[in-house]
């Protein structure tokens, strides 16, 4: 497994020299120290974990420097050089490598070129030794951390804990903040929104980790997480709406209108700063922030409105809803006021905050950052978006459709809304707000219409790429190209439009479903992210933005190998044409001329075998006989050599029904009978990654070769027939008439093997994320008018 490494900053031996004493890791008087001695040093300077001289030389005798000789009996023969052999038998051992089972003592060099570590040639002289372990130091070890960030782990920067500044090595800042005296508590930001309608602006419950030493001065970045779940969840999976129905006459829909809640405009911030006086209880809840709160960065999340500690009601996708969390970002900007309590008696003030703020999180709290960044609010510097919703139709409708998210169907906005409603979890709050909930909660599943799931003015209001030109700040999105939750439509049209503004974008697009990726071997997410912030938010020049490619795509056959491209569009390859023919091919030469018909039976076999919606997908994509019967698959011939489908494919396919209302689905699938990645990251080194000296642990994964399987689903997509004119407007169909159908699938970066086959598969009911009715339909395919469009290189 290579461990690739995009956040190392070359850096010339003066400042390696200057960097390596400013942290008392090269002796004061290393110039004048022998080869071997100084050699030493550094070797003890490494092991951490010893904490007296004696202690450290004792652990001189646990290293060898090649298979015969250990590095103190090496030592004793005062050397005057290294070769590379034996400098990287010992880095090898320091970055967690154990002779004899990870590596050949004999064959350093060939391990280190194995996994992608950097090396130099045999090293000469004092400078080539210094520059040798500067470069270590910033090497990712067995467990995917950098050398430096394990010797933090084991307490290295205690020595500087208390020094009330941050501390930058490799352009990267250091865990120098005592973690063991994080400030922890609460305030409550006064929103302008009274959601709940009592006459009161909503005071929102916001918590907040910082760094003791901004009690002394010290002013620190705001890592900001908007976060719904962050009060606890309403667990209410198993009443989710059900989807064994038919179909409805889609014309009879409505446009559900937006209707903005009232506003009570907060007090303007006054002068007092009272000591907040709620201690938290709440713990973090994203490694991300701990891993950078031990090195300067303050960690703050909120829930908003609706959540427990806070007023209001949770109103999923609104305008309310983008408010209310940009609201928190102008209290740590200075800008709004909050409270030490929630009797709104005494003003406290983010004192401790340099005014530049990030925002992190995934899945909705990724989604709340697109929102929020929407808006402009100053003070927001960057997003690090993952997983994110940027659109609530592309989550929970498509094409004129009610889609479930992957794993989640029933579920919908008023569902969602329920979940994160945790005010109602203390027995006052629920007392004031249950009968405002309740109303809300009817208003939502009226104006959401799971009956005809056409767009309407209640999803436009929840449409963020059409405020993309209020982004004035830099940007990352993270997703995963597997992604049936948060599908990646939703990136892929986000960054369309951000790929063109006028700021600093960047896109990492992982092998994963909805999933993080800051603790992958093949990846150094997180330096990268403390790159990004420190550049971002303090301001380091550390040439982030010519480190990070614009966009880095995992590989769907090696997780270790990344593709460094320059957009993710459909202009990244060449566009193709298929054409599914009579005999079940699919080929660039179309020769198809029939009307071929498969009949869908809805969710009737689904029930009945009660196996689960993943069981039924993989059975279904491979072709098991009863489960690809209500369908139609067309077959290419075997790839001779290796394709990668870029973009959004394009279906157009002419179709009827026996009933005036219908839904098609496509699929693509790559066919062969191959060992395939882990569909999931499998965990490598469970608690091996040190958030910092005792501050909490991550785990090391990486998406693995797994079992042989017989396919795998590259992308897909569902429409109503009667969006056929209009994906926005419903039109009246007959039974048993035809109409073209257009659309496109979810995008992808797919590489087809060499003897794989390319299937596409027409279908209806995908039980997984339609739909699925009571009642039979068939439906017939007009050959000779269905082409299948996408781009390759």
């Amino acid at each position: 497994m290579k461990y690739n490494q995009y956040a190392y900053q070359k850096t010339s031996l003066d400042q390696a020299k200057k960097e390596l004493a400013s942290i008392n890791f090269l002796p004061q008087n290393w110039q004048t120290l022998p080869f071997g001695e100084l050699f030493a040093a550094l070797v003890e300077n490494s092991v951490a974990e010893a904490k007296t001289p004696a202690a450290k030389i004792a652990k001189l005798a646990e290293f060898a420097v090649d298979p015969q000789t250990s590095l103190k009996d090496f030592l004793q023969t005062d050397p005057t050089r290294l070769t590379s052999e034996q400098f990287y038998d010992v880095a090898l051992q320091l970055l967690g490598y154990h002779p004899f089972y990870d590596y050949d003592l004999a064959a350093p060099i060939k391990f280190m070129n194995k996994q992608a570590l950097p090396t130099v040639q045999s090293i000469d002289n004092s400078d080539q030794l210094v520059q040798a372990f500067y470069q270590l130091l910033n090497t990712r070890a067995k467990n995917g951390q950098t050398l430096i960030d394990n010797l933090a782990g084991k307490g290295y920067f205690t020595q500087f804990w208390g020094k009330h500044e941050f501390m930058f090595f490799n352009g990267k800042s250091l865990p120098v903040f005592d973690t063991s005296k994080v400030i922890r508590e609460v305030v409550y930001v006064a929103s302008d929104l009274d959601t709940d309608e009592d006459g009161q602006s909503d005071l929102m419950q916001v918590t907040i980790f910082r760094p003791a030493e901004t009690n002394s001065g010290l002013k620190v970045p705001a890592l900001y997480t908007a976060c719904p779940y962050f009060g606890g969840i309403i667990d209410n999976a198993k009443e989710n709406h059900s989807v064994d129905e038919n179909l409805t006459d889609a014309t009879a829909w409505t446009n559900p209108p937006y209707v903005a809640k009232p506003q009570v405009p907060a007090p303007k911030p006054g002068t007092e700063n009272a000591e907040p006086t709620e201690e938290a209880v709440h713990k973090a809840t994203y490694p991300l922030n701990e891993y950078l709160l031990a090195r300067g960065f303050a960690s703050v999340f909120a829930g908003a409105i609706g959540t427990r500690g806070s007023d209001g009601l949770r109103i999923t996708g609104s305008p309310e809803e983008t408010q209310a969390a940009k609201e928190v970002i102008e209290w740590l900007h200075g800008d709004r006021i909050a409270y030490t309590d929630r009797t709104r008696q005494h003003e406290t003030k983010a004192f401790w905050c340099n005014r530049n703020i990030g925002m992190t999180g995934r899945s909705y709290l990724g989604t709340l950052q697109i929102a929020v960044a929407t808006t402009g609010v100053a003070g927001l510097k960057t997003v690090v978006s993952e997983a994110a919703i940027s659109s609530w139709y592309d989550y929970y409708r498509e094409h004129g459709l009610v889609i479930a998210p992957g794993e989640c169907q029933g579920e919908d906005m008023d569902k969602l809304a329920e979940t994160c409603q945790s005010n109602l979890w203390d027995a006052g709050d629920r007392i004031k707000i249950y009968p405002k909930y309740a109303a809300e909660q009817k208003l939502l599943q009226t104006w959401q219409d799971r009956q005809t799931g056409q767009y309407s003015d209640f999803w436009e209001a929840r449409n963020y790429r059409h405020h993309t030109d209020g982004i004035k700040c830099s940007w990352i999105s993270v997703h995963g190209l597997n992604d049936w939750n948060v599908k990646p439509k939703n990136v892929y049209k986000i960054w369309q439009k951000v790929k063109n503004l006028p700021i600093k974008h960047h896109l990492f697009l992982h092998q994963g479903p909805h999933y993080n990726m800051n603790n992958l071997v093949s990846i150094d997410f997180t330096d990268l992210m403390n790159l990004w912030f420190c550049h971002e938010l303090l301001e380091v020049d550390n040439q982030v933005d010519e480190l990070m490619p614009p966009v880095l795509i995992q590989d769907n056959l090696h997780a270790d190998k990344w593709h460094t491209e320059a957009d993710w569009s459909d202009d990244l390859g060449q566009k193709v044409v298929y054409y599914p023919n009579d005999d079940g091919s699919l080929a660039k030469d179309g020769n198809g001329k029939a009307k071929l018909s498969f009949e869908d039976v809805g969710g009737s076999d689904f029930k009945a075998a009660k196996i689960s919606d993943l069981d039924w997908e993989y059975k279904f994509i491979a072709g098991d006989e009863k489960w690809a019967k209500p369908s139609l698959r067309f077959e290419s011939e075997e790839f001779i050599h290796p394709v990668t489908l870029v973009g959004r494919p394009e279906i157009h396919v002419r179709v009827s029904g026996s009933l005036p209302k219908g839904q098609l689905s496509v699929a693509l699938v790559e066919k062969a009978d191959r060992k395939r990645l882990t569909p999931t990251p499998k965990f490598l080194m469970r608690g091996g990654q040190e958030l910092a000296y005792r501050f909490g642990t991550d785990t090391l994964q990486e998406f693995v070769p797994d079992k042989e399987t017989k396919a795998k689903l590259i992308t897909k997509a569902h429409m109503n027939l009667q969006n056929y004119q209009d994906m926005k407007r419903p039109s009246k169909i007959e039974a048993n008439e035809f109409y073209d159908l257009t659309f496109k699938l979810q995008p992808t970066y797919y590489t087809m093997p060499v003897g794989s086959k390319l299937v596409l598969i027409i279908y209806s009911t995908d039980q997984g994320m339609t739909k699925r009715p009571l009642e039979h339909e068939t439906y017939t395919i007009d050959l000779a008018n269905t082409e299948l469009t996408f781009s390759q290189k």
